[in-house]
């Protein structure tokens, strides 16, 4: 006749089931998303002009949506909707402009770089601080990249196999496994933009990328590696003008690309946001 309270048991299982599922994910693989910077920390970067505040959650379909919740669908992987929802934009956090101009060619590869970054780069930077800036070298870099990127990307050594015409983990059908020229063709572009060296140049001071300055009002990037991608060996030498610390207490702003000069009037025509390397 009357329902029977539940028990603590049941009370307990029940309060588990509403924990977010990306909590139990960072938690489980240590690979935590830092929190958003918000307009209300005084003082949050020496580089103001080039943040936005974001006053109203931007509604489905309009350019800001599309600006800040730019993301590759083919990057598909474990819990990504359940990541994006985490990371999506809110009232009162801050977002960065980056400038690229007119390019044709741009947008599949920014909302590529986008989920590399939201995904990838600022959860690393923030849980392995210490291993990041013990990386002298490329060669160590290029090690700590092949021990975290399967935990935003479970699927990236697969690919890599089905890309390069191996057996895509055993399934015997290599690169017809994709079944499209286009997709064959994005793909690619993908595992381009997903390598140590062009994670690596998003950091540094050349890229003009990265939301917070290393040293100086000119110096956008946390760290320092030779200009050019091709340039790179494993001796290649790492100058991060950061700390371990800087990187722990770090926030994530919402990166968007534009081509409105306005709104990234700080860069200078001297600094590239991509490498030089031929398409």
């Amino acid at each position: 006749m009357f329902q029977i309270s539940p028990s603590r048991k049941d009370a307990t299982t029940a309060a588990a089931a509403f924990i977010n599922p990306v909590t139990i994910w960072t938690s489980q693989y240590n690979f935590r998303f830092p929190p958003a910077l918000s307009v209300y920390e005084m003082n949050y970067t020496n580089d103001n002009i080039r943040h936005r505040v974001i006053h109203d959650v931007p509604r489905p379909n309009t350019s800001l949506y599309h600006l800040l919740s730019q993301y590759n669908p083919w990057l598909d992987c474990e819990m990504t909707r359940e990541k994006r929802v985490y990371l999506k934009p809110r009232a009162g956090e801050l977002c960065y402009s980056v400038y690229i101009g007119d390019s044709s060619t741009a947008f599949f590869r920014n909302e590529t770089i986008i989920d590399i970054v939201n995904l990838y780069v600022w959860p690393l930077l923030h849980s392995r601080a210490d291993e990041v800036v013990a990386c002298e070298t490329f060669a160590d870099w290029r090690r700590l990249f092949a021990q975290t990127i399967s935990l935003a990307f479970p699927d990236y050594e697969y690919w890599c196999s089905v890309a390069s015409g191996g057996d895509g983990g055993g399934c015997g059908c290599g690169i017809t496994f994709i079944p499209s020229v286009s997709e064959q063709r994005r793909t690619t572009r993908i595992l381009k933009y997903m390598t140590p060296a062009r994670v690596l140049y998003l950091l540094t001071t050349r890229a003009n990328f990265w939301p917070y300055g290393g040293g100086s009002a000119q110096q956008y990037g946390i760290c320092s590696v030779k200009p050019k991608i091709k340039e790179y060996t494993d001796k290649t030498k790492i100058d991060w003008l950061v700390t371990a610390n800087f990187l722990r207490k770090m926030k994530r702003v919402h990166i968007y690309f534009t081509s409105s000069i306005t709104q990234s009037s700080q860069l200078t025509n001297t600094l590239l946001q991509f490498d030089t390397d031929s398409e």
